[in-house]
């Protein structure tokens, strides 16, 4: 068994016989058919995750899943055990790669899913291509912000969006446009585009979405592409406003409120509130960096899904 197939048997196990949701109740929360939901129950039962009680088995951290869900009203929580809890891109890649084998997962047929930017989501998406052979009928794979950076690079937003949709077998829908326009004007001449409005408004129609939550320091990646586009001034501007993380570039504050600043009428891309309107959210991020920032993002219900790692999650717990 792969790590999330074992820790969705005792996910599911727990939710039938320690919280007494029916199997219909737990198909929904988990995005499962009713029939995958049963033969689940059943496999637990016969590899002996179940008897009196349910015995978890190694590195499945359900407890902290467990808990991560009531604190924050979570509809699920995945955590990785990290090998290098003081290497962000280490961190990354294993969170990433525990947010592929849960897209695989719970995408279905007619599916519009769409996929934010970051160094978790390129680990995500590596992991699609080297793992996955899931091909799903009518699935849509939507970039949720304009291109920042070298498009040639992995990381671009365009490149996760194509190599996603080559993993998958999904159609690519891409936005032909930067990520920040020069002015708030060519900003809004962009949006009059017909296939930039298309784009979007895919996004804003999409179930699911993927989004990486970038801290508000100078070691973020997104910083020295945002000096080609921005002064100087911006961040420090930011943190004065108490910005402490940000999604899809839009910076917001310990409550998860968005920070004011100019950078919010340039940016091509999904607001905070449009991705509140999507019906589930996966938060994909780890490390001591980021947990006043996944805090926040949590604290406002901007996540329904979080995937990260192990101490992260023990940190969220805390206080």
């Amino acid at each position: 068994m792969d790590y999330d197939h074992k820790r969705l048997l005792i996910k599911a196990a727990r939710l039938y016989y320690e919280q007494d949701m029916t199997q219909a109740q737990i198909a929904e929360h988990l995005r499962l058919s009713r029939q995958k939901t049963q033969r689940i129950l059943e496999e637990a039962r016969e590899k002996g995750v179940v008897s009196i009680t349910i015995h978890p088995i190694t590195e499945i951290y359900s407890d902290l899943e467990e808990g991560l869900e009531k604190r924050y009203g979570l509809s699920e929580a995945l955590i990785v055990e990290t090998t290098d809890p003081n290497n962000q891109n280490v961190i990354a890649r294993e969170v990433g790669a525990g947010a592929a084998e849960y897209l695989t997962r719970v995408i279905r047929p007619n599916d519009k899913v769409v996929l934010s930017w970051g160094n978790s989501l390129l680990g995500m998406v590596s992991s699609l291509n080297a793992t996955s052979h899931t091909q799903v009928r009518n699935l849509q794979l939507i970039q949720g912000l304009g291109g920042l950076g070298d498009p040639n690079v992995a990381i671009h937003g365009a490149e996760l969006v194509r190599r996603a949709a080559r993993a998958l077998g999904a159609l690519a829908v891409l936005f032909p446009a930067p990520a920040i326009a020069a002015t708030k004007a060519l900003r809004d001449a962009i949006y009059r585009d017909s296939y930039v409005a298309h784009t979007l408004e895919l996004a804003r129609s999409a179930n699911l979405a993927f989004v990486g939550i970038g801290s508000s320091d100078n070691d973020s990646i997104a910083v020295p592409d945002l000096w080609r586009f921005l002064p100087r001034s911006v961040l420090p501007n930011l943190l004065k406003k108490g910005a402490v993380g940000s999604i899809n570039l839009r910076y917001f504050d310990r409550n998860g409120q968005l920070v004011p600043s100019e950078i919010n009428d340039r940016i091509i891309g999904l607001t905070l509130d449009e991705f509140k309107r999507i019906p589930r959210v996966v938060g994909i991020a780890g490390g001591s960096a980021k947990v006043e920032a996944i805090r926040a993002a949590l604290r406002a219900k901007l996540l329904n899904v979080l995937v990260t790692d192990n101490i992260t999650a023990t940190m969220l717990l805390e206080k």
